[in-house]
């Protein structure tokens, strides 16, 4: 293999090693921010509302007509963090974000 090749090859290595990082960065960030910060991802009814600055009969309703993501588990809802996030976003209002 020449050493034109060799160079060529080990540089598109590293970009491809770097770009890697970067998207491995980005994932952490948007997946395990809350478990990065020691937080569990999950938040019970009580966090979730504290959370989203809303009462606790207003996420009751919301889950009853499935509006909103949730998990039960023995009767206990439960709600991810990150999914409460993009759920909001989705009803974002003005100037596109991201």
């Amino acid at each position: 293999m020449s050493e034109r090749l060799a160079f060529l090859l080990e540089s598109a290595f590293e970009e491809l090693a770097e770009r890697v990082a970067r998207r491995v960065l980005e994932l952490e960030r948007e997946h395990g921010a809350a478990s990065a910060n020691g937080k569990s991802p999950w938040l019970g009814i009580a966090e979730a509302a504290s959370y989203l600055g809303w009462p606790r009969q207003r996420l009751y309703k919301l889950t009853a007509s499935g509006a909103i993501p949730h998990y039960k588990q023995e009767g206990r809802l439960l709600f991810r963090r990150d999914e409460l996030e993009r759920w909001l976003a989705d009803f974002a209002e003005g100037p596109e974000r991201r």
